[in-house]
């Protein structure tokens, strides 16, 4: 990382420690909505929806999302777990659109449709981890203008005007 002094909006190079509590955003982040019946309107519940809206299945799918983009970034990215709201509309989504709905082996359905949300989700997350990386690196420098046009004096010719008319 660079080790230069900050010279723009942001300072990415590291915070005084006493002022890293004021970046905390004040609104409790693991209060999410609840999300019991996810089908409710649609189908019945099913082994297959329970087990895969379960609290331990979201637990493993935040895993792999951070492992994902760890992975993907070649260590560059560490990331926390992600909104569960948001991770529950990508599950519910997919589960909509994909899900067998067989009684038997689900535990090998539960695995297929975790591949698609991992798969949608590891990329969206990976490429907005580094548009913000470089907002942050465009934040905390600042932009250098244009130098000025200089007369240059070599070999000067003039466009001689000839009238035509």
């Amino acid at each position: 990382m660079n080790c230069k002094p900050s010279n723009g909006r942001v300072d990415i190079n590291g915070p005084k420690t006493t002022d890293l509590f004021q970046m905390y955003d004040k609104i409790p982040v693991n209060q999410c909505a609840t999300f019991r019946n996810p089908t409710e309107g649609l189908w019945d519940n099913t082994d297959l929806s329970n087990t895969f809206f379960s609290q331990a299945n979201i637990t493993i799918i935040q895993n792999g999302i951070r492992a994902g983009v760890y992975k993907k970034s070649n260590g560059q990215f560490v990331i926390s777990d992600q909104d569960g709201d948001t991770l529950k509309i990508i599950m519910r989504s997919t589960f909509l659109q994909n899900a067998a709905n067989q009684p038997t082996h689900v535990q090998e359905q539960v695995e297929q449709l975790n591949k698609i949300v991992l798969d949608y989700a590891i990329h969206q997350v990976y490429s907005e981890a580094i548009g913000y990386h470089k907002y942050l690196i465009d934040a905390s420098t600042m932009y250098k203008p244009m130098d000025p046009p200089i007369l240059a004096q070599n070999n000067d010719k003039q466009l001689e005007l000839k009238p035509w008319f």
